[in-house]
C-alpha cells in the first residue's frame, strides 16, 4: 500500500475504507450517503494513515454536487458521513462538517482533523484551536503519535500556508515576533505536547 492512492472510483464501500473495520455497517451507510451526494468527475486522491489499529484510506478531496445529506444526527452514520463532508471541495462546507466531529471528537475522526489542520483556511484552524479540550487534545495527540510522517507533512503544509498566505500579515502586524500568534503553530505546539511529551517549541 502506497502513501498515497489514486481515486478511480467513488462508491459507498470506497468511501467506507476512510474508517476502521468496527464501524462496519454504519461506515457502509455513510458512504453511499456521500457517494450519492458527489459530482461525476472526481480528480482526488486517497492518503493512508493508522486509525484505531488499522490502516485507513483518507479521501484528499471530494467534489460534492449536492448538500442533501440523507442521513440525520439520530442515525449512526450520520457522524461518519460528516467526516466525510470534511474532505470537500467546497471550504465553507468543510467548516461546518468539522465543527459537528469537534463538538465530541472520536478517535476515529481524528485524521479527518489533522488533516484539516495542515489546510490553509485559517477560520477552521480557529474553530480546532477554540473546541480543543483536554480529552479532544488526547485523542489528536495519540493520533499524531502513531502518522509521524503524516504529522511531519501536516506541519511542513502549516508552514507553506503560513509562507503564502499570512507572512506578509504577519510582518505588517510586527514581524518575526508575530509568527508563533498563528493559529496553526500554537496547534502544532499544543498538540506535539499532547503527543510526545514535548515542552519544548517544536522542530520544522
Amino acid at each position: 500500500m502506497t502513501d498515497q492512492q489514486m481515486l478511480t472510483e467513488i462508491s459507498g464501500s470506497t468511501l467506507a475504507k476512510a474508517f476502521s473495520s468496527k464501524h462496519g455497517p454504519a461506515a457502509l451507510i455513510a458512504g453511499d450517503a456521500v457517494a450519492r451526494q458527489l459530482a461525476p468527475r472526481q480528480l482526488g486522491k486517497q492518503f493512508v494513515v493508522q486509525a484505531e489499529g488499522q490502516s485507513v484510506l483518507i479521501p484528499q478531496r471530494l467534489n460534492f454536487a449536492s448538500d442533501d445529506l440523507q442521513l440525520t444526527e439520530s442515525d449512526d452514520a450520520w457522524q461518519l458521513a460528516r467526516a466525510l463532508q470534511t474532505r470537500s471541495n467546497d471550504g465553507f462546507q468543510r467548516q461546518r462538517a468539522a465543527r459537528d466531529l469537534l463538538a465530541d471528537l472520536q478517535p476515529w475522526a481524528a485524521p479527518f482533523v489533522v488533516s484539516l489542520i495542515g489546510e490553509y483556511i485559517v477560520e477552521i484552524l480557529d474553530d480546532v484551536a477554540t473546541a480543543l479540550t483536554p480529552e479532544s487534545t488526547h485523542t489528536l495527540g495519540t493520533f499524531i503519535s502513531h502518522n509521524k510522517a503524516y504529522w511531519n507533512t501536516t506541519k511542513r503544509r502549516v508552514m507553506s500556508y503560513w509562507n503564502e498566505y499570512y507572512r506578509y500579515q504577519s510582518a505588517q502586524m510586527g514581524g518575526a515576533n508575530r509568527r508563533n500568534q498563528y493559529v496553526g503553530f500554537k496547534l502544532i505546539a499544543e498538540l506535539e505536547t499532547a503527543a510526545f511529551k514535548r515542552t519544548q517549541s517544536p522542530t520544522w
